[in-house]
C-alpha cells in the first residue's frame, strides 16, 4: 500500500510539472489518523507570510481539501465545516501552479476550472502571498440559502467561509504548515476567471505550504 501511494504522488508531481494542467486531479483518501489533538493544534495556530515553494505532496493537498470542506457523512452528505441552514454554499477552488481546480467533495477530486498560474491574482496587492504553492479560495454561492435577504446571506456567507478558513488553519497548525487568512485578491480578474454568478462571491483565501526552513 505504501508504495502504491508512493507511486500515485510521483505521478501526481509529474502531472503538475508538465505542460498541460490534467482535467482533474484525484486525491487519495483522507488520512484521518495523523496530526496532534486539537488542543495542542489551537495551541500552535499562528498566521505567516513566509512561504515555502514547495508543491505539496498528494496525500498533503488531499488531507488539505478534506479538511477544510470535506464530506465526513456519507449517509448524509454533511461536511466537516458547518453551513447556515446547511445551504452548503462555500465552494472550495484550489490555485496551484497548473491552474485553478474546484474540489467536488462527493467525489474527493479536483476539476480543472482554469489552466495556468493566477496566484498573482489571489495575492493581490501582496504579491509575497503567490509564493504559496497553494492557495484555498472559499466563494459563497448565496443562491443555496433559501431563506434571508440578500444581507443575511452575505452574512451567512462570511461565517460559512470563516469556518473554512479555520478548518484550513488547524490543519496547517497540527501538520506544521504555514497559512494566514486573506481577504486580499483581484476580485475582477478572478471573476471572469472562474465565471462566476452573479449570486457568487469570492470571500477569503488561505495560502498554503511547509513551514519556510531558514539558516541561522
Amino acid at each position: 500500500m505504501k508504495k502504491l501511494i508512493i507511486c500515485l504522488e510521483l505521478l501526481f508531481l509529474t502531472g503538475m510539472l508538465s505542460a498541460q494542467a490534467p482535467k482533474f486531479i484525484r486525491l487519495l483518501p483522507p488520512n484521518t489518523d495523523r496530526g496532534i489533538s486539537v488542543m495542542k493544534a489551537l495551541s500552535l495556530r499562528s498566521s505567516t507570510t513566509d512561504w515555502d515553494t514547495a508543491g505539496l505532496i498528494l496525500q498533503d493537498l488531499s488531507d488539505l481539501a478534506w479538511s477544510a470542506n470535506g464530506m465526513n457523512r456519507r449517509e448524509t452528505g454533511k461536511r466537516t465545516a458547518p453551513s447556515a441552514l446547511n445551504a452548503q454554499d462555500i465552494d472550495l477552488y484550489i490555485l496551484l501552479k497548473s491552474g485553478i481546480y474546484i474540489y467536488d467533495a462527493a467525489e474527493h477530486l479536483l476539476n480543472l476550472v482554469a489552466e495556468g498560474d493566477f496566484r498573482d491574482l489571489a495575492a493581490g496587492s501582496q504579491p509575497e502571498a503567490a509564493q504559496a504553492p497553494v492557495i484555498c479560495l472559499m466563494v459563497s454561492d448565496i443562491s443555496r440559502f433559501n431563506a434571508g435577504e440578500e444581507d443575511q446571506r452575505l452574512e451567512w456567507a462570511a461565517i460559512d467561509a470563516g469556518t473554512v478558513s479555520q478548518n484550513i488553519a488547524l490543519f496547517c497548525a497540527s501538520e506544521g504548515f504555514a497559512t494566514r487568512p486573506r481577504v486580499t485578491m483581484d476580485k475582477g480578474n478572478l471573476r471572469k476567471i472562474l465565471k462566476l454568478k452573479d449570486s457568487q462571491y469570492l470571500i477569503l483565501n488561505n495560502p498554503v505550504s511547509y513551514n519556510k526552513v531558514t539558516d541561522n
